[in-house]
């Protein structure tokens, strides 16, 4: 048993080995186009910037599209405005590179401006995207990064410091144009491809998004003499790009296109293969037209194998209907067809394009026939038979029925295949039911209608036959005629909801009876009554000034405000404004006696000790 299994999966292993997915989507003429109108805005907007002239110059390079002579002359003018010396390296280099795509005309580097950049690569506190846009810049205006062992070795120590997605990004760039010292980076490939995420099973991406991802992956494919990646892993990638075609910024568009643009001029160029339009064929037209491309819809180059159908498999029942037929070229050079002389149905289609593979969902649609059809009516009890007239699509009844609530409302038919949907409508203005036909052993659809049970009042409705389905290609409605239910009792006439709503009149609560005069002051008198009885002791008593000192005099004036501030809470300020007053004078009080009691304790000290 053991060497049953062995072999089987030696076999599986050696059958499917070299065997790749591929994508189904590309950059389609409808995105080039929405990509377009953002590129041009960013060259001609009102919210133009140097770095925006950047985007709007190399997205429209990228998409091979032509930039107006009015266009490229006005950004010129404003790049020449513009453009300051002192800029960091990155604007230099936004700068550098569109005034060359452009076609302006003069020199926009200076001297001095090529001495800050030289400047940039000795120093250390230079960050690795100074270094990188540093030596592009450079690159820009044909100058070599002076002295690549210098800088290759800032790289590194920087590397060091930080080596976050981004810091390694910008350093495989600059890495390129330091010729052998620049193999440093080599040694970072694998660390760089164990860090991509993989998403669903289906995405593979850099921590970051697009801009992290793009900035990586145009990196990587730059070095010369490695394979950073396998075709499984360019494909996933190629997948999450494909989701970022709603970018709506011109930078987004950039770092998209320079994204794709490097994979596919890469020895790990993904395929792409899809359905052109609707993923669906007619027994009419059974054509199903196939595109085999790469990601911008180019055709492949080399093409990597004859375009083969694998196998077509209805997916009701999982029965292989084709296989392995050839596809035949279209009108394009990325375009193919595979005739499908199927049964309408679903069917799921496996495509290849040498080791490339895509699972396709397909649709074989087809006409639906209304082989007979009767409808009338029969008594609920069955006393009298059942009289069903017979009609012809599309005619309808040349007489309206007439029901009561004794009577049952019968429909059969039969169809040329079946289908899912089969409702029989009643409808008018006022009301409309819909009834489900089921269909018997001989796959005879029948309805039947119970008058007095589906019914409340009487009415004339107009009958509708409905059919549909998904792999049917002539959806039906058709209009059987009228029938006239009478039940005694008419539906009573809706009023109209439109108009003015009644006044709604409120009601406020009464003022409470307030106490006598006699009871409210005998309230004021005990209220009263303890500062009445202290005015009283001190009377009697006496006051003793002796042993007041300037010191206490805070606390009693603190003491006091915060009497004063109560007096002006009964009588005007609200609780948050009494508050925001407490809290200042409560703590002044607090630490002006906190004062007093601590000189009293110390005088008692120093009698004691007397």
């Amino acid at each position: 048993m053991f060497w049953y299994t062995f072999l089987g999966y030696f076999l599986f292993t050696y059958l499917t080995y070299g065997v790749q997915a591929s994508v189904e989507g590309y950059i389609s003429p409808s995105d080039n186009k929405k990509f377009l109108s953002v590129l041009i805005k960013s060259l001609s907007g009102d919210n133009v910037d140097l770095s925006g002239i950047y985007n709007g110059v190399i997205g429209l390079k990228l998409l091979n599209e032509q930039i107006g002579s009015e266009i490229a002359k006005k950004n010129c003018e404003y790049i020449q405005k513009s453009f300051k010396d002192d800029e960091d390296p990155e604007i230099i280099f936004h700068v550098f590179t569109a005034w060359s795509k452009l076609g302006c005309s003069g020199k926009i580097h200076k001297e001095d401006t090529l001495k800050f950049l030289r400047n940039v690569l000795t120093k250390e506190k230079s960050s690795l995207s100074d270094l990188r846009f540093s030596v592009e810049a450079l690159k820009a205006v044909g100058e070599n990064a002076p002295n690549p062992a210098k800088i290759s070795q800032l790289l590194q120590s920087k590397l060091k410091e930080d080596d976050s997605l981004q810091s390694l990004g910008h350093a495989l760039h600059a890495s390129v144009h330091l010729g052998s010292h620049g193999k440093f980076a080599l040694d970072r490939v694998e660390d760089i491809v164990v860090q991509l995420d993989e998403v669903n099973g289906k995405l593979l991406q850099w921590e970051g998004g697009l801009s992290t991802t793009s900035l990586l992956l145009t990196g990587l494919l730059n070095l010369e003499g490695i394979k950073p990646l396998t075709q499984i892993q360019a494909d996933k990638i190629a997948n999450y790009l494909l989701t970022r075609k709603t970018v709506q910024t011109s930078k987004g568009i950039v770092v998209l296109l320079e994204a794709i643009k490097a994979l596919t001029s890469s020895s790990v160029s993904p395929v792409s293969i899809g359905v052109i339009g609707k993923p669906s064929v007619s027994i009419e037209k059974p054509e199903l037209k196939v595109r085999v491309s790469d990601l911008l819809g180019s055709p492949l180059k080399p093409v990597p194998g004859p375009v083969v159908a694998v196998s077509a498999t209805r997916v009701v029942d999982d029965v292989v209907v084709l296989s392995k037929k050839p596809l035949s070229a279209g009108s394009g050079p990325t375009e193919f067809t595979l005739p499908l002389l199927l049964d309408p149905d679903h069917y799921q289609i496996v495509l290849s394009a040498g080791s490339h593979t895509v699972n396709l969902h397909v649709r074989v649609l087809g006409p639906v026939n209304i082989k007979s059809f009767e409808i009338g009516l029969a008594d609920v009890d069955g006393t009298s038979g059942t009289q069903l007239t017979k009609l012809d699509f599309p005619n309808k009844l040349t007489k309206g029925l007439q029901a009561d609530s004794s009577h049952l409302l019968i429909s059969k038919f039969s169809l040329s295949r079946s289908v899912h949907q089969t409702f029989l409508r009643l409808h008018s203005p006022k009301k409309e039911i819909i009834f489900i036909a089921e269909v018997d052993s001989n796959k005879l659809y029948k309805i039947e209608v119970n008058i007095n049970s589906e019914f409340t009042y009487s009415g004339v409705f107009d009958m509708e036959l409905i059919l549909g389905d998904p792999v049917m290609s002539n959806p039906i409605k058709w209009n059987l005629g009228k029938i006239d239910i009478n039940l005694g009792k008419t539906e009573p006439e809706l009023k109209s909801t439109k108009g003015p709503k009644p006044e709604i009149k409120h009601l406020f609560r009464q003022a409470e009876k307030r106490p006598s005069t006699t009871v409210s002051l005998l309230f004021s008198i005990l209220t009263a009554a303890p500062l009445l009885l202290l005015l009283i002791l001190w009377l009697k008593i006496g006051l003793n000034f002796s042993n007041f000192s300037v010191i206490s005099l805070p606390f009693h004036l603190g003491f006091g405000s915060i009497l004063c501030l109560f007096l002006c809470f009964w009588l005007k300020l609200d609780m948050f404004t009494t508050c925001a007053w407490l809290i200042p004078l409560g703590i002044f009080t607090f630490l002006s006696g906190h004062k007093v009691l601590s000189k009293i304790a110390n005088s008692k000290k120093s009698e004691k000790k007397d």
